[in-house]
């Protein structure tokens, strides 16, 4: 089991990123895409392997959360899954092994009594077009011997993105992401999807749910902190405390050297 941070919204540079990490005893971080700092056109591969070779620590790769590769448009999908390869291309260069990103649920129509999934209404069309796009990134994965981990997100007991877990199945290099936090936020009602899958599982998001809010500090909720980590420690997976702010960050890593989980 590996431990290791998420990039924090607060600093504005990789460099701050690595200087806490490196403080607080943990061996990676997960390079967010959403910001503009974790992006291939500001952090040169070059960089990345600087920042290894320096501090002793490794990187994961969180992609955009807003990449569709099951668009119904095909400039849009196309758009997204070439940025997808992009930056499969540019992890291969910096030495990264893990990327973890989001399947998109589409969009739901709002009815007076109910709502309705776009993507359950064309279930079909959207099951092919996904399956499209993840034989070329499995492929492209499996060359680069990358990881690329599929993140739930509260919706994998949805239907249709139930049906598309068990599709992209299939794939020998299907992996996923267990974010223990999100599920509590579930009500738990993906433990059993992960349970099913367990020898899928690669990577791991740790935070707490309080019952109202997640990405809570670790130990202040309802998640059974060491029962996932015991669970980590067993699959050998590495486990993002992806607690967003430097205080609570530190808090978290302080429980768990209480807990035993770090020296």
């Amino acid at each position: 089991m590996k431990l290791g941070m998420p990039t924090l919204v607060q600093y504005t540079s990789m460099t701050e990123n690595v200087q806490l990490c490196n403080i607080l005893g943990l061996e990676f971080i997960e390079l967010n895409m959403n910001l503009p700092i974790c992006t291939p056109e500001h952090l040169s591969y070059s960089k990345l392997r600087n920042y290894k070779e320096q501090f002793g620590i490794d990187f994961t790769i969180h992609l955009p959360e807003e990449m569709d590769l099951s668009s119904y448009h095909p400039s849009i999908r196309q758009g997204h899954l070439e940025r997808c390869k992009q930056v499969m291309e540019w992890a291969n260069l910096s030495g990264v092994k893990t990327l973890n990103m989001h399947l998109n649920n589409g969009i739901y129509f709002t009815l007076p009594h109910t709502k309705v999934w776009i993507n359950e209404q064309y279930e079909s069309k959207f099951l092919e077009l996904l399956y499209d796009s993840y034989l070329e990134l499995y492929h492209l994965a499996k060359s680069f011997e990358i990881e690329l981990c599929i993140e739930n997100t509260g919706d994998f007991h949805i239907p249709h993105i139930r049906k598309a877990l068990d599709t992209l199945s299939s794939f020998d290099n299907f992996s996923l992401t267990w974010d223990v936090g999100h599920d509590a936020k579930s009500g738990f009602n993906e433990e059993s999807i992960f349970i099913q899958y367990k020898n899928r599982i690669k990577h791991m998001h740790l935070h707490d749910y309080n019952g109202k809010s997640d990405h809570q500090p670790l130990y202040t909720g309802i998640v059974p902190i060491n029962k996932r980590l015991n669970f980590a420690n067993q699959h050998e997976l590495s486990v993002v405390i992806e607690i967003k702010t430097s205080q609570s960050l530190t808090e978290s890593v302080t429980e768990l050297k209480k807990n035993g989980f770090l020296s």
